[in-house]
């Protein structure tokens, strides 16, 4: 199936699509008069121009057939949006994207979809609903569409929507020509996975076979050639995995594959996302032409749109946001529970004065402690500190007030060690800084989430001596 006639949207496809959906909803088909108004409104034209066009009275079309077809397009494709002349064209964009995304029925590596001249490849998320990001997304694809960037690299919190923001991105890049790449890939990274496997398991798209044994800088050889062959777009989501293996895999290797991704390579473009900054990954990374977004909380009015549609209401919800910091996971986890428990009464829920944390921001904060030497001993000092010292008294912790625990707890440190550590932390979202006009001293905070689970230890990863037993145990059991 192709939307398009030489790269524009094709109306008539477009029509189709929304026969069907009118003709599910009224049982009748469009009218000729009522799809004359649909292709000139969609051209921009006013009644006047439509009906001299289409050979109608301009007075009919706009007094008769228009009001009828606002009413039935608002109930069969509105989605609540009351549907005019003047917003039709956009909201019949909207619809031939999420008809075109019907389409994409994909299982694994091993099998493959195609759609127009374009081979899908991976298991791509269905983006079935998504707030905002408007910002965000028009920036991505500006960068990658015409600025022809070849690495973007989309870090955040566990939650936060990286791997939506990915899946929509190319989403609209392949609604603005579905014929821009012949491969789109999506790998999704587990944790047992290594970068020679992963690798492997790309050439093997494109029919390449290639023994186990062979040298790593073989295989990323080979993976250049295809980049530059063909027109491709990857996808690599959750990259952190691989940090479970940061020890025992050669970091050369991990700098050997990036220099082929951020090579120049024709039209072809790597979208990573992680929640571990790619630098930490290998140093020379730094040096590379890779675009870096650090993906935040969804903005007041999109964190609101998204509560309403899970029936949360009132004022208390921007208290809500500003508490799971927008983080899209946490909303939904915790509007589940005031459903549930308080009979969607956010007011109730905060008389309680708990605070809930969804599966996946506590996953990542299990691999954030669980991991041995992933964070530092002085990281974790830092964390713990914080925590409890925040839990106590509600304030941020002052720069000045952190070095002297620093130096009560572990004798002589390096300041400079201090904030190279603690911009890691920030990098990783697991701290907060606050800079207040009135004062010069820098200040650090925790957010509620990542304060109660230091504080509660749900598995003995923060101030267990066992921390790897207990997070080898999580892994296997889930």
């Amino acid at each position: 199936m192709n939307l398009y006639k030489n790269d524009v949207l094709d109306i008539e496809r477009v029509l189709e699509i929304l026969e069907e959906r009118v003709l599910q909803h009224t049982g009748r088909n469009l009218l000729k008069s009522e799809r004359a108004v649909v292709k000139g409104s969609w051209d921009g034209k006013d009644y006047k121009q439509i009906a001299s066009d289409y050979g109608y009275n301009a007075h009919y079309l706009h007094k008769t057939v228009g009001p009828q077809l606002w009413t039935i397009l608002s109930e069969a494709i509105g989605k609540g949006v009351e549907i005019k002349k003047t917003n039709l064209k956009n909201i019949l964009l909207e619809l031939a994207k999420r008809d075109y995304l019907e389409k994409l029925e994909i299982s694994d590596l091993e099998n493959n979809y195609l759609i127009g001249k374009v081979k899908f490849c991976g298991d791509l998320p269905k983006v079935s609903s998504f707030y905002g990001r408007e910002e965000d997304i028009n920036y991505l694809k500006n960068q990658i569409l015409l600025f022809k960037q070849r690495c973007v690299s989309i870090t955040g919190v566990g939650g936060i929507g990286k791997s939506l923001l990915a899946a929509k991105l190319v989403e609209e890049i392949l609604l603005e020509n579905s014929d821009r790449y012949d491969y789109v890939i999506w790998k999704k990274i587990e944790p047992s996975s290594s970068l020679n496997e992963i690798v492997t398991e790309l050439l093997k798209i494109f029919n390449i076979e290639e023994e186990e044994n062979k040298p790593f800088i073989n295989k990323v050889s080979l993976l250049s050639k295809v980049f530059s062959s063909y027109k491709c777009l990857l996808i690599i989501d959750g990259f952190e995995a691989l940090v479970q293996a940061r020890f025992s895999e050669n970091k050369i290797d991990i700098e050997d594959f990036f220099n082929v991704i951020t090579k120049e390579q024709y039209l072809s473009c790597t979208i990573i996302t992680s929640q571990v900054p790619l630098k930490e990954f290998a140093y020379l990374i730094v040096k590379l032409p890779v675009l870096y977004l650090k993906l935040e909380g969804l903005d007041t009015n999109a964190a609101i749109e998204m509560l309403h549609e899970k029936g949360l209401k009132g004022k208390e919800c921007k208290e809500l946001i500003e508490t799971y910091r927008g983080n899209p996971s946490e909303l939904e986890a915790v509007a589940n529970k005031i459903n549930h428990y308080f009979g969607g009464s956010i007011q109730k829920f905060f008389e309680f004065k708990t605070t809930t944390m969804g599966t996946q921001f506590q996953f990542m904060l299990h691999l954030q402690f669980g991991n041995p030497g992933f964070l530092s001993k002085l990281q974790r000092e830092m964390l713990i500190y914080l925590a409890e010292q925040i839990s106590e008294n509600q304030n941020p912790i002052p720069f000045s007030v952190l070095i002297q625990y620093l130096k009560e707890k572990l004798g002589e440190v390096s300041i400079s060690k201090v904030m190279t550590e603690i911009e890691i932390l920030e990098q990783r979202s697991l701290i907060e800084t606050n800079h207040e006009l009135s004062k010069r001293e820098v200040s650090y905070n925790l957010q509620p989430v990542v304060k109660k689970y230091i504080l509660i230890d749900p598995l003995g990863l923060v101030y267990g001596t066992s921390a790897q037993t207990g997070f080898n145990n999580y892994m296997e059991a889930g």
